[in-house]
C-alpha cells in the first residue's frame, strides 16, 4: 500500500534513471510510487525491496500525496499517462530536473546531436585533472540521480528526451555542439527536436555562459539571443576557441593552447570536442595551464570512434556509438580510404540522404545489415558500392559483414579500412550500443587472427583468398 501523509513521488518508468530516483528518494525517506511496465526484472526487484510501491493505474493515485512525477527518458512526453497526470496538476519532470532541484552545486549542461558523450567525459577528466570535485551523469551512465553530491561540479549529458522534461533546469555552463537530426522517430519533426535542444539555453540566465560552435549557423542565432555571456569554437575560422590546420594547434583566446597530435583521441570531430572542453573548462575557473594539461588525459569514450586492431594490411575501426548523420560523417571523414562502412540497425526515422555526397567521396563499399540495411543499401546504391548482409542474429549479421568487407578490400586493394559506423540505433538486434561494439571487437578478433595466421606462412593471402572464405566460418 502507499502511506499517505507527506508528499510522496510517483516515478513512472525504472531502468537507469528511475531506479536512481528511487533509490535517492527512498534515502531521503521520501514515499515513492512506481510505474512500470515490465513484470518483473532486477530494478522492479530492488524498488520493491526499498519499499516503493508498486501501482497499476496511474490514474488512482491522489494527486495531492504525489504531486510530482519523475518520467523516465524512455516514455514518451505525450503519452496519455503523463499528459492525463499534467490535466489533474501533477508535474511531470525528468531525473535530471529533480536531481538539479534536490542537489547543490555547480552544473554543466552538455547536449548536441553528435559527441555530447565524448565531450561530458571529456570535460569531467580534465577538471579531475585539475583537482576539481566533479561527476559525469546523465544520459551516460550512471545516471545523474545516482552520483550527485552537494557542492560537486555535476557535468550533464543531456538528451533531447531529457531536455524536454527540464523546465526549469538552468546550467552554469551550457555547451551546445551541434544541431542535426535526430530520434525525428520521437519528436516529429526537426524544428522540435531542435527545441527541446534549446531548453537548455532558453534556461540561462545572465550569470550562466553559454559554449556554442560557431560554425553551425542555428547555434549562432541561439548565442544572438541568449541573455548569457556566449563563448563560441570553430575549425573554420577565428573565436574564443579555434584550430590552427597549418601548426596543428588549438588556440584558446587568442593564443596557443595544445598541439592536436598530443591528444588521445583523434579525428577532427574530437578537435571540435576538444575546443568546447577547453572553453567550458575556462568558464568553470580553469587556468589556462590546467586546461592544457589536462586535454591530453581523455582516452576517449568506449562505443566512440577508435582503432579496435590492424591485421594482414587491414585497420577496423569501432564506432558502435555514431548512429546519427552529423557523428557518422565525422567517422568518414577521420577513417583512410580504401574505406568499408559497416551500417544498419533500428532506423532512428532521420534523412539519411544528406550523407549521399560524402559516401560518394569518401566511402568504398558499404555493407549494410540489420532492420535498416535494405533502407540504407536503396539510400546509397547510386553512391557506393553496396552489399547486404541479413541475417537475422546481430552477432552472424556483424560476422558476415565484416567478412564481406575483408574480401572485397583485399581483393579489390589489397588492404583498408573497416568502420562500423551504424547509423542507426542497436536495439534490432543488441541489447545497446556498447553490446553491439563489443559484438563487433570479438568478431575482428577473430577475424585478425586469422589474418595474422595467414601472414605466417598460409597460402591463403599469398593467394588472395579472403579469410573465412568458404565453409566453416565462426558464428560465435
Amino acid at each position: 500500500m502507499v502511506s499517505p501523509g507527506a508528499a510522496g513521488l510517483l516515478v513512472y518508468g525504472l531502468g537507469r534513471s528511475g531506479s536512481a530516483v528511487v533509490r535517492r528518494a527512498r534515502r531521503l525517506g521520501a514515499d515513492v510510487a512506481f510505474y512500470e511496465l515490465r513484470r518483473e526484472g532486477p530494478d522492479v526487484d530492488e524498488a520493491l525491496a526499498l519499499g516503493a510501491a508498486r501501482v497499476e493505474d496511474v490514474s488512482a493515485l491522489d494527486p495531492a500525496a504525489f504531486p510530482t512525477c519523475v518520467a523516465a527518458p524512455g516514455v514518451p512526453i505525450d503519452h496519455p499517462d503523463l499528459a492525463a497526470l499534467r490535466a489533474r496538476g501533477v508535474e511531470v519532470i525528468g531525473e535530471v530536473e529533480w536531481t538539479w532541484r534536490l542537489v547543490p552545486g555547480r552544473y554543466a549542461g552538455v547536449t548536441g546531436t553528435a559527441g555530447k558523450g565524448s565531450t561530458t567525459l571529456w570535460l569531467t577528466a580534465v577538471l579531475t585533472h585539475a583537482g576539481v570535485d566533479a561527476v559525469a551523469g546523465g544520459n551516460n551512465d550512471p545516471a545523474l540521480a545516482a552520483v550527485a553530491r552537494p557542492g560537486a561540479t555535476h557535468v550533464v549529458e543531456l538528451s533531447s528526451f531529457q531536455l524536454e522534461r527540464c523546465p526549469t533546469f538552468r546550467a552554469d555552463v551550457a555547451v551546445v555542439l551541434n544541431l542535426g537530426e535526430d530520434h525525428l522517430d520521437r519528436h516529429g519533426s526537426l524544428a522540435a527536436y531542435h527545441r527541446a535542444k534549446r531548453a537548455l539555453v532558453d534556461n540561462l540566465t545572465a550569470a550562466g555562459t553559454l559554449v556554442y560552435n560557431a560554425d553551425d549557423p542555428l547555434l549562432r542565432e541561439w548565442a544572438a539571443a541568449t541573455r548569457a555571456r556566449t563563448l563560441g569554437y570553430s575549425l573554420l575560422g577565428e573565436a574564443d576557441a579555434s584550430y590552427d590546420r597549418e601548426t596543428g594547434t588549438l588556440r584558446l583566446f587568442g593564443a596557443p593552447l595544445a598541439r592536436v597530435g598530443d591528444l588521445a583521441v583523434k579525428g577532427e570531430h574530437q578537435v571540435s570536442n576538444a575546443l568546447a572542453v577547453a572553453l567550458a573548462a575556462s568558464a568553470l575557473g580553469l587556468a589556462r595551464e590546467q586546461v592544457a594539461a589536462g586535454l591530453p588525459a581523455f582516452a576517449g569514450l568506449p562505443g566512440r570512434y577508435a582503432e579496435v586492431t590492424s591485421a594482414g594490411g587491414l585497420t577496423f575501426v569501432e564506432d558502435s556509438i555514431a548512429t546519427r548523420p552529423l557523428a557518422v560523417a565525422a567517422a568518414l571523414r577521420s577513417s583512410p580510404r580504401p574505406l568499408a562502412w559497416l551500417a544498419g540497425g533500428q532506423s532512428k526515422g532521420v534523412d539519411v540522404s544528406s550523407l549521399a555526397p560524402l559516401v560518394a567521396e569518401r566511402v568504398d563499399l558499404l555493407v549494410a545489415y540489420g532492420a535498416s540495411g535494405p533502407e540504407l543499401a536503396r539510400a546509397f546504391a547510386g553512391a557506393t558500392e553496396v552489399r547486404e548482409c541479413r541475417e537475422a542474429d546481430g552477432r552472424e549479421a556483424l560476422e558476415r559483414a565484416v567478412r564481406e568487407a575483408v574480401r572485397f578490400l583485399r581483393e579489390r586493394f589489397g588492404g583498408g579500412t573497416v568502420l562500423l559506423a551504424p547509423l542507426a540505433a542497436s536495439f534490432d538486434q543488441f541489447r545497446d550500443y556498447a553490446h553491439r561494439a563489443a559484438v563487433y571487437r570479438e568478431v575482428v578478433a577473430a577475424v585478425a587472427g586469422e589474418l595474422e595466421a595467414e601472414r605466417g606462412g598460409t597460402a591463403g593471402a599469398a593467394q588472395g583468398r579472403p579469410p573465412g572464405d568458404g565453409a566453416g566460418g565462426r558464428n560465435g
